[in-house]
């Protein structure tokens, strides 16, 4: 642990049903002030508070009480660095326990690194909200919603529709052709338009149809029962679609919409730089890989480069790990931070002690929860399994995956859902060649890999069959510092020197993201084009 100002680091046992591990916290928290306690949440709460009131950063291993640790750090204006960690569903809440002190040591040095926030990435929503539908379900909808929301209904092929005495929100007929844009800025094409018949009797009739029309909205609520208005819809921020024959669906949608008014932020997920984009130079195209992941449509050709509509973008970072120039970045965090935390993560469980360190990306969404319910119903995680959060485990590039096997992990594994809400398509395709390069410098057959779970027994045993390799390591102590492309020269450098049979020359698959070129020399004109490009 690198401490550029005094920390305090509070480790508690939570009543006493883990170990206090503080010894090993010491050892690997060189230069920290380390106190151990059994209830800071409760009867030992004056500790924390004197903590808090010296002026020094503060680590606290506890997330749970971490809101009322938030607020006495309020209530005496602390305004210092507050950092909290879990190392009890992590690591002392296992069968384990006894030797997860390093893996603790581990995940509170890891806490203290800084990390920038991302930009934010406004939507505006003031409530115009079409529902889209084909028979009374979607009127009723638009009825609930009138009340908060300006409500338009659009009703497609509808057939014996009763009018209703009193229209107080528009009832038109179209079917949406096209539907493009996000949150406060739909833009929706619509064929069959037509308005209602004011003299409609029994039924509800229409006017002359046209084609082509145009239709604006913040917020559009699907009833319509049919194929989505976008790919990976549950990912289209505004967009909410319930299947008309479910109630229940219908009830939660509704209420979806309702509260879709306002401003509301979101990170900017991707840091991109148009200039070291290589789709497309002289009209010949180089480059597909982003524009081939992205589940959502947020990326689209633009010249010689692509564009990243940030409004559309739901940050699963397909892109960041495929892209070869470091054009697209992921920055939820940036690669320099997350390359930072991993390299004190495992530095600080090697000088704690630690063995054999497995490092485990999950997301919180799926993998968090998952973990909770293995320490809490079951085995809890093996002490040499080193839990690290991430926005998306399809962020990961091939850096990400290699890097800890330089800094001396014996295996890499992210944890996804059997069925994940992105493809795993890219992230696929980073573990194979991380495995290779990984196998052809000796480190192992299969160091990375993928775990996918929904169940904490299946998790449990997936990672007991991970069985460390043998070979001889001697650990990289590098220090991860550039932009993505740097960082990944810098990762094959030291993977390259810290390997325990390295060779000078690895064989890698098409489109792989780095390598060689191949030109042909007694067929060169001196033209220069390769260079403009």
């Amino acid at each position: 642990m690198s401490l550029d100002k005094p920390r305090t680091v509070l480790v508690c046992s939570c009543e006493r049903s883990m170990p206090r591990f503080g010894a090993s916290v010491v050892r690997g928290c060189k230069g920290a002030r380390v106190e151990a306690g059994d209830q800071f949440c409760g009867a030992e709460l004056d500790r924390v508070r004197s903590a808090l009131s010296g002026g020094e950063a503060v680590t606290i291993s506890c997330t749970q009480q971490a809101p009322l640790f938030g607020d006495l750090a309020e209530e005496l204006g602390f305004a210092g660095d507050l950092v909290f960690a879990n190392i009890r569903e992590t690591g002392g809440w296992s069968q384990d326990a006894a030797a997860a002190g390093p893996k603790a040591a581990a995940l509170l040095a890891m806490a203290a690194e800084p990390a920038s926030p991302p930009a934010l990435v406004t939507l505006s929503s003031n409530g115009v909200v079409l529902v889209y539908g084909c028979d009374a379900t979607a009127i009723d909808a638009g009825r609930q919603l009138a009340e908060k929301l300006d409500v338009t209904v659009l009703l497609s092929r509808p057939r014996d529709i009763a009018p209703h005495r009193v229209w107080d929100f528009p009832v038109m007929q179209g079917t949406i052709r096209q539907a493009r844009g996000h949150l406060g800025a739909f833009e929706l094409t619509v064929d069959d338009f037509a308005a209602p018949n004011p003299s409609s009797r029994d039924r509800l009739g229409f006017g002359i149809s046209r084609n082509g029309a145009v239709s604006n909205a913040d917020i559009i609520l699907d009833l319509s029962g049919g194929v989505p208005l976008f790919p990976a819809h549950e990912l289209r921020d505004g967009y909410v679609k319930a299947d008309p024959g479910d109630r229940a669906s219908v009830a939660v949608a509704i209420a979806r919409a309702a509260d879709l008014v306002g401003e509301f932020d979101k990170p900017r997920f991707i840091d991109f730089s148009a200039d070291l984009c290589a789709h497309s130079r002289s009209r010949i195209t180089g480059c597909t890989r982003c524009l081939d992941l992205c589940p959502t449509g947020a990326i689209a050709p633009a010249g010689d480069h692509v564009a990243i509509d940030a409004e559309v973008c739901a940050g699963c970072g397909s892109c960041a790990a495929a892209c070869p120039t470091g054009a697209a970045a992921y920055a939820v965090p940036d690669a320099e931070s997350l390359l930072r935390r991993l390299r004190t993560l495992l530095v600080t469980y090697r000088e704690a002690g630690g063995l054999d360190a497995i490092v485990l990306f999950h997301d919180l969404g799926h993998g968090e929860p998952l973990i909770d319910a293995l320490a809490r119903f079951g085995a809890g995680l093996p002490a040499n399994v080193l839990p690290v959060a991430v926005n998306e485990i399809t962020q990961l590039g091939v850096e990400a995956w290699t890097a800890p096997v330089a800094w001396g992990a014996c295996a890499v594994r992210a944890l996804s859902s059997a069925k994940p809400r992105h493809e795993l398509t890219g992230i696929a395709a980073n573990v194979a060649i991380a495995n290779l390069l990984s196998r052809s410098l000796g480190y192992g057959a299969e160091v990375c890999g993928l775990i996918e779970a929904d169940d904490p027994d299946i998790l449990a045993s997936a990672l007991d069959l991970i069985t460390p390799d043998v070979a001889s390591r001697r650990p990289a102590a590098f220090l991860p510092l550039g932009k993505k492309r740097s960082l990944l020269t810098s990762t094959m450098l030291e993977l390259h020197r810290a390997a325990p049979t390295p060779v000078d020359r690895v064989a890698l698959p098409a489109a792989a993201p780095f390598g060689g070129l191949d030109v042909n020399v007694d067929g060169c004109t001196l033209c220069l084009s390769c260079v403009s490009a």
